[in-house]
């Protein structure tokens, strides 16, 4: 776009100055502030001989509110920052290299940083070279990542690059398990397939229009169109419930043959899990890669709980009270649904963090481990007095050694390719 008005005006005023500090004095100074008013006042280009300087702005954020804001504050040695509208003036500062505007806008950006508004400011950091918030939004992102998966708004706010990184990291928390994870997906999916779609409807009516959606679309098509997101779902984590596994067959996504080729897999790293003695060893980028990724949060204690699945027959429990957060391997001494496995030791690989309402890290383990014999309870944490609800806590652990079912999903895909000459239509 030709931004003329604005630099007539500009002119006219440029031109008043002059007159007023006298032999291009004023020139000179906001020269010397930044690199763009030197090339074009006093330097090199075509336009310091002119009174008129026209731009051609192809960065659809840069406007006319942005660009006066970050030239006012040549003249007058301030600058009034509107959150509503960050992206004009940074992008403003940014295009004409005025670095203690983009300073004050990072600044003012990380003070105001909330799920509310850290995807925008990630996306736009990332556009413009903000490290410091970038660094800082993710990092919100990926601690209450659950509460951004709550509101559907933010959620269709998410970039396909942004969810990789995502699902990605080991420092992504969510709460319950992988299977909401998948869930999520599914509705991220729908909303990037149908843009104009109500976020505001009622639960019953979205999820309706969603499975409505993945009955009728092309399931080859959307696979390799978003492999990349699906593949970092953890498919061997969902499909250990009967319930699950029927769901997923018949949610229209995930092709019946990745389905069975999961279970497959899960099936005889099961029976290598039993027949081998010796207790798993990974290394750090293993662990991360594979493991349970789990969480809740609490508005009170104590609170005792476990999440449901087979998990090879092993019962694991969380405990939290006031003073501590225990693990617990429980066979015999509480009602136990799912252990079956009375194996003398069980090596369990985790990682156990708690963060406050605000996405703050209060506590973290670190990757540990811990051989933990039937009924045994191990203290992971002494709490501060001064903790306050709510909290969160995430729990990412192995006992067995996982499978990859990535490796089924993107198989499937590129059979998928190599049938169809790498195209399939929507």
């Amino acid at each position: 776009m030709f931004i003329r008005s604005y630099f007539l005006r500009e002119r006219i005023l440029i031109s008043q100055l002059r007159h007023v500090a006298g032999n291009g004095r004023f020139i000179n100074f906001i020269s010397n502030r930044q690199n763009f008013s030197k090339s074009a006042f006093i330097g090199s280009w075509a336009e310091s001989k002119s009174g008129r300087i026209d731009m051609e702005i192809t960065d659809p954020n840069i406007d006319a509110d942005g660009l006066n804001a970050v030239f006012g504050s040549l003249y007058h040695n301030e600058i009034e920052i509107d959150l509503e509208k960050i992206e004009g003036t940074v992008a403003a500062a940014s295009y004409i290299v005025l670095d203690s505007v983009r300073e004050r806008c990072a600044e003012m950006m990380i003070s105001a940083l909330s799920t509310d508004n850290a995807v925008r400011y990630y996306e736009l950091s990332t556009s413009y070279g903000l490290d410091y918030v970038r660094e800082k939004s993710i990092e919100l992102i990926l601690h209450q990542f659950w509460k951004i998966l709550s509101v559907r708004e933010k959620l269709r706010e998410v970039s396909h690059d942004l969810l990789e990184t995502i699902l990605t990291s080991p420092n992504m928390f969510t709460l319950e398990g992988e299977y909401d994870l998948y869930q999520h997906v599914l509705q991220w999916i729908y909303m990037k397939e149908n843009p104009d779609c109500n976020h505001d409807e009622p639960n019953e009516q979205f999820n309706s229009n969603i499975k409505n959606f993945f009955k009728t679309a092309n399931s080859d098509f959307l696979l390799m169109k978003y492999v990349d997101i699906i593949s970092k779902i953890r498919m061997g984590q969902i499909l250990i419930r009967s319930d699950t596994i029927t769901t997923i067959k018949n949610d229209g996504l995930i092709p019946i043959q990745i389905v069975d080729g999961i279970s497959s897999q899960l099936w005889f790293s099961l029976l290598q899990n039993e027949e081998n003695p010796k207790p798993l060893e990974m290394s750090d980028d293993e662990f991360f890669e594979t493991c349970n990724r789990l969480g809740r949060s609490l508005d009170s204690f104590p609170k005792c709980w476990r999440w449901v699945g087979y998990n090879s027959g092993v019962d694991i429990m969380l405990h939290v009270n006031d003073y501590s957060v225990c693990i617990i391997r429980n066979c015999l001494n509480r009602k136990t649904p799912y252990s079956v496995n009375l194996k003398s030791a069980h090596v369990l690989h985790f990682r156990l963090v708690i963060c406050d309402f605000k996405g703050q890290i209060s506590f973290d383990t670190g990757r540990t481990s811990w051989a933990m014999k039937p009924d045994e309870t191990k203290t992971v944490f002494r709490l501060n007095e001064d903790i306050s609800t709510p909290i969160s806590v995430h729990f990412q652990y192995l006992i067995h050694k996982p499978i990859d079912s990535s490796t089924c999903v993107k198989k499937y895909v590129e059979e998928l390719k190599a049938k169809n000459n790498g195209d399939v239509e929507p």
